[in-house]
């Protein structure tokens, strides 16, 4: 949402200006712009429609932000695009993980038929 932004003017208590002062500085909020700002993208994310693309925040440490700095500056790689391939590979992983469990499951319930099966032969 870049551009050419416009003022918009709105009415606050005293305690709610004290509460949107307290925020400034955190989390990377400089101004009360910035807290208000965010504190409407959050609105807007939650009443999206749900055939529109959704925006979630996640935090992450210097380590991984700069890492993911490293990535885009390489490979070109944005962050949402490095966390739907993280993700695809994490469903990825588990699903594997998933189908050899069920596989390790078939086999011994394969293994506990033929026992079966055999007892059924001696007699």
């Amino acid at each position: 949402m870049s551009g050419p932004s416009q003022m918009v003017s709105l009415r606050l208590t005293e305690e709610e200006i004290l509460e949107l002062d307290r925020r400034i500085g955190f989390d990377g909020m400089r101004n009360r712009s910035d807290v208000l700002r965010r504190g409407l993208h959050k609105l807007l994310d939650e009443t999206a429609s749900p055939d529109a693309g959704r925006r979630i925040t996640i935090r992450v440490g210097k380590a991984v932000a700069q890492h993911l700095q490293y990535l885009e500056e390489l490979a070109g790689i944005d962050a949402s695009s490095a966390a739907g391939l993280g993700i695809a590979l994490l469903l990825e992983q588990k699903t594997a993980e998933m189908t050899a469990t069920l596989d390790g499951a078939q086999k011994l319930l394969d293994e506990v038929e033929q026992r079966g099966q055999h007892q059924d032969h001696i007699e």
